[in-house]
């Protein structure tokens, strides 16, 4: 018996190899758009996300697959309309058509099924204006625009209205919640803004002593919003859609663990955020659990490929779960796929059995080494066996 014990202890004391969960995805270098630095600065995916609409420097757009990124036959050169750089693009929620802006109030529509850029008409109200943001409300014509300077537009049925002027910092995202007409805009030192369904703004006043480079506001079900700011900053945002004037902010925290810097977040699959660290690395974050994971650092990135861990995020989807496309700022595509965890990460389902078996054995075992009792009792019935062989 106490052979049998001993033997158990030794069991629970072997060294167990678990899997390592530092990196949720591996990625492959796929391609170059082409063979020079594109100056890529993000990108929007179409509503029913086959494609993507990318931009960037020197009036630069072009059309990619959502699903094979990786296949240059799939792609759509657009034709540049302006040599002026290109900062941000949503969709129209009917899917046909997209606002693409720039610097010195450049606003351009693609039209979806002729492929065709054109300036939109009126855009020349905001002439002169760097325009650094822009997002349509989930249901309804109307798009918000922000502005390096500060300033928040309306745009509606070829009409630019602003609408505020009271920040004095750029403009770095909009997003809207899913399900209502409100929408969120980030700024480098004046916080957050609130927009209501009849265009009022309202800046919330604790939230103006970050620096924010992204809103998720993900979850359908949820008026939470989520904000990412520079120093690895983290905050919620309780939107109130009868009143938006008392939405606030919730506590900030940060993830000091994480290498590099939080510079940009973008809609990821299942109510998930993707967001973009630099030197180039990538989170998942998603809201309704507040789950975190790193999907790969940049070291993973130089190991793919020593040029791809030198180059700065661009734009990134999924298309499900840990699965989707990267495109730099250079122009290169990336996959990315769930890891792969190899055989031996996990316990062997016999050292799990033998566990299972090992510690109510071990706890029998120290109880009868402390019983005269059980071992007069045990020694006993030894005995009483061995007289009954002979």
């Amino acid at each position: 018996m106490r052979r049998i014990a001993i033997l158990l202890c030794l069991i629970l004391t072997l060294p167990v190899v678990v899997a390592d969960l530092d990196t949720t995805v591996d990625i492959s270098y796929e391609r170059k758009i082409e063979n020079l630095d594109l100056g890529i600065n993000g990108g929007a995916v179409s509503p029913l996300g086959d494609t993507v609409l990318i931009y960037g420097a020197d009036g630069y757009a072009h059309i990619v697959s959502a699903k094979d990124a990786g296949n240059s036959n799939l792609d759509v050169s657009l034709e540049n309309e302006t040599t002026e750089e290109l900062h941000s693009a949503s969709w129209h929620p009917a899917g046909k058509s997209a606002l693409i802006v720039g610097d010195d109030g450049v606003v351009l529509r693609y039209n979806s099924t002729t492929y065709a850029l054109a300036e939109a008409e009126g855009s020349s109200s905001i002439s002169g204006q760097d325009l650094r943001s822009v997002k349509f409300t989930p249901g309804s014509s109307v798009a918000y625009i922000g502005t390096d300077s500060g300033q928040i537009w309306k745009y509606y049925a070829d009409t630019f209205t602003m609408i505020d002027n009271e920040a004095t910092s750029m403009v770095t995202d909009i997003e809207c919640l899913k399900n209502e007409n409100i929408c969120l805009v980030s700024t480098v030192s004046n916080g957050i803004a609130v927009i209501d369904q009849g265009d009022k703004v309202t800046w919330i006043s604790n939230s103006r002593f970050y620096t924010w480079v992204g809103i998720s506001c993900q979850d359908p079900l949820s008026t939470f919003c989520t904000i990412f700011g520079s120093g690895k900053k983290i905050a919620e945002i309780d939107v109130d859609t009868q009143d938006t004037s008392n939405s606030i902010m919730g506590e900030v925290s940060d993830f000091p663990k994480l290498q590099g810097d939080f510079i940009a977040s973008d809609s990821a699959f299942g109510s998930s955020t993707i967001v973009a660290l630099g030197p180039l690395s990538m989170m998942r974050y998603t809201q309704h659990n507040e789950g975190s994971f790193l999907m790969f650092s940049n070291d993973n990135a130089t190991n793919e490929d020593v040029f791809l861990g030198g180059d700065s995020y661009g734009f990134s989807w999924e298309n499900s779960k840990n699965s989707g496309f990267l495109i730099t700022s250079y122009g290169r595509v990336v996959s990315f796929s769930p890891t792969e965890v190899d055989s031996v990460g996990f316990v062997p389902g016999i050292v799990i059995f033998l566990i299972a078996l090992s510690v109510p054995g071990v706890f029998l075992g120290m109880i009868y080494w402390n019983s005269p009792y059980l071992q007069r009792k045990y020694a006993q019935l030894v005995g009483r066996n061995k007289s009954d062989e002979k």
